[in-house]
């Protein structure tokens, strides 16, 4: 059964929740922030916070679908079994990213509020989408960056062992600004995850394409993210599409007569514009061997193709070590997206159990939680977002939908 409606707030403290929701909601810019700690910043306050949640509260397995525990399990003996059953790979199960993934889900969900949330989301989305039209207007009038937003908390970062010195250097040197975000894919990222909430929180024809609405889309085109692009044209597609649906015989007349030139217009003002060329010249990457575009889309199942027929089923451990490149400074650069990951380390088997529990959640929640695993499953397509900050967060949203939708069912 699929609820009307996403107001989900759980049963915790409410400072308690706060906490949560903010670390939650800035998780995509603290995880990367480098501390004396095996993780990231982030990362270190999930754990600390998620295990005093589950201490806490009242705790039980059914918190997450069964077949979690299914795939939590397989990937701690595989995690075993491929570092060949050394007694501290016991601790933590899975190792330390999957192991903050399942504390991240499990704190996330006893403690969720989506109202929280979306409000902590919404001051990111607006701070730095007010600093990157700063970044963007001195960019086009001196032809430089002037300045950059990213906050220097801890001196350096886990995001390719920058200093922060160095991570100056690098977005002053790129071209395009990402405010107080390390790289423009990860602010695209960010509000596209934000547009899947506040579109499709309920199942009502109100008022969606506001002030909020519009300054996000344009700071979407504005950044030049492909994988940004991508969301922003699915999600609108699925909120025209769902309106569309709702409308009566008259208003779906007046929407074909009014939004088919409309959106035929603006593709052709786009496709023609220097933006939309250079956008769309990327699509040719997608065949050229070393290419960003062929990288991130094509590379990964590559290797995936050299791996035996068991390897293929299991997944190995190595994956950075055998197709990574080693440079000058002895660390390797790998770089698959999040699909091309899960077979690569856990195979065939890792891939279906992923694969079976986000089709549980999707038939089980409502169309906001459903577009965030869409987007979850696009992003996987396009980016490196294994057990990142993004995975965690859109997938705490529908299994907490999940968990609380099926609660009340049982009441």
């Amino acid at each position: 059964m699929i609820s009307a409606c996403i107001n989900i707030q759980s049963n915790c403290k409410p400072w308690l929740r706060k906490v949560s929701m903010m670390i939650l909601a800035l998780l995509p810019i603290l995880a990367w922030y480098e501390i004396p700690f095996p993780v990231g910043l982030g990362y270190t306050l999930i754990l600390f916070l998620s295990a005093y949640i589950i201490v806490r509260n009242n705790f039980k397995i059914n918190v997450i679908p069964i077949i979690f525990w299914l795939l939590f399990v397989y990937i701690c003996l595989i995690w075993i079994y491929h570092h060949h059953f050394e007694l501290w790979t016991l601790i933590p199960p899975g190792g330390w990213l999957f192991f903050l993934f399942f504390l991240a889900l499990i704190g996330g969900i006893l403690s969720f509020d989506l109202q929280l949330l979306k409000r902590y989301m919404r001051w990111v989305v607006l701070i730095s989408a007010a600093l990157f039209w700063v970044q963007f207007s001195l960019k086009l009038a001196t032809g430089s960056h002037v300045f950059c937003f990213v906050p220097n908390l801890t001196g350096g970062f886990t995001y390719e062992g920058m200093s922060y010195a160095e991570l100056v250097a690098h977005q002053m040197s790129g071209s395009r600004p990402c405010s107080i975000f390390l790289e423009p894919s990860y602010m695209a990222y960010y509000y596209v995850s934000y547009l899947a909430l506040i579109w499709f929180e309920t199942n009502k024809q109100e008022k969606w394409l506001n002030k909020e609405g519009i300054l996000i889309i344009f700071s979407l085109i504005a950044l030049k993210s492909g994988s940004g692009m991508v969301g922003l044209v699915i999600l609108f597609a699925v909120k025209m599409f769902s309106i569309f649906w709702n409308a009566n015989i008259i208003r779906r007349f007046i929407m074909i007569m009014l939004f088919v030139p409309l959106i035929i217009a603006l593709i052709y003002m786009y496709v023609g514009s220097e933006m939309g060329q250079e956008m769309f010249s990327r699509t040719e990457e997608f065949s050229i061997e070393g290419a960003s575009g062929f990288t991130r889309v094509v590379g990964g199942y590559l290797m995936f193709d050299q791996l035996t027929f068991d390897e293929q089923i299991i997944g190995i451990p190595d994956v950075r070590n055998r197709f990574g490149i080693e440079m000058y400074d002895g660390n390797f650069i790998f770089y698959a997206n999040g699909v091309q990951t899960i077979l690569l380390s856990l195979g065939y088997i890792g891939a279906l159990l992923y694969g079976l529990f986000y089709i549980i959640l999707f038939r089980n929640t409502n169309l906001a939680s459903r577009m965030c695993i869409i987007i979850l499953f696009v992003m996987g397509l396009l980016e490196s977002n294994y057990l990142n900050p993004y995975m965690m967060l859109l997938t705490i949203i529908p299994c907490a939908d999940y968990h609380f939708t099926k609660n009340r069912l049982r009441v």
